[in-house]
């Protein structure tokens, strides 16, 4: 929490706060906005509180209220009128906006450039292994409530289609040949075994997110996206091995 005030484009909110942050009670009137990274308290007599989004542990909106959890268990109550549920509703939208996933990675879109032919079998195995998580990704695109967000990009869904494309893969590689085909899965899953690992992890962070309470729920958001950003980065790492295996194939 910082005593600087921000520019901001959000109207000022009227409101009645109460609660404890630090060790110290608050229970005054004030006005509150929004902007692009934080909640801005105004006070009539006393600098401004500049609230982190990042730093919020939980949200929860109500008709005319507002409850913000913050770190170290501080918790901040805001009533007031019809204005405020529209605002609160833009928080946590914001607070949850999907942040870019595939942003680093170095094997993806990479074969495409080398291979310069979309009917290439490598690159048609590339685009078929990163189409469940790229479809997912698209999916959420816009999304902003995290429980709509874990169930159109589940770590237990993609695990699954990621092992469907190696199946598929497998029987590209060795038509009419099933004892060889599944040997072929069982190394090419080997080599993959660290993304599989981190879609199990996304999971349970999926998991922990629908059982969570409001209190936690943008703590328990932020491990998830932190889970699929590691998932994304293993698919692309384990990309490198799954070709190694075509090309000797």
């Amino acid at each position: 929490m910082s005593s600087e005030p921000t520019t901001t484009g959000s109207t000022p909110v009227s409101v009645h706060v109460t609660g404890i942050v630090r060790g110290r009670e608050v229970d005054a009137d004030g006005s509150v906005l929004l902007d692009a990274e934080a909640l801005i308290l105004q006070w009539p007599a006393a600098a401004a509180w500049r609230l982190s989004l990042d730093g919020l542990e939980g949200v929860a909106v109500h008709p005319n209220a507002l409850t913000l959890y913050l770190r170290d268990h501080d918790v901040l109550e805001f009533s007031g009128d019809d204005a405020l549920r529209p605002l609160a509703l833009a928080l946590r939208d914001q607070a949850c906006r999907m942040p870019e996933l595939t942003r680093g990675l170095r094997d993806f879109g990479l074969t495409r450039v080398v291979t310069q032919g979309i009917s290439d079998p490598i690159t048609k195995a590339h685009d078929a292994w990163f189409s469940p998580l790229l479809t997912a990704r698209r999916a959420v695109q816009g999304v902003s409530d995290p429980l709509r967000q874990v169930e159109l990009m589940d770590g237990a869904s993609l695990s699954k289609q990621m092992l469907q494309v190696l199946g598929d893969l497998s029987v590209q590689l060795a038509p009419g040949k099933p004892a060889e085909q599944r040997a072929l899965e069982a190394v090419m899953e080997d080599e993959a075994a660290p993304l599989f690992e981190a879609l199990t992890r996304m999971a349970i962070a999926s998991d922990a997110l629908r059982g969570g309470e409001s209190d936690t729920q943008l703590a328990d958001w932020r491990r998830w996206v932190e889970e699929a950003r590691r998932a994304f980065a293993a698919a692309d790492e384990a990309w490198g091995e799954v070709v190694a295996v075509l090309r000797r194939a």
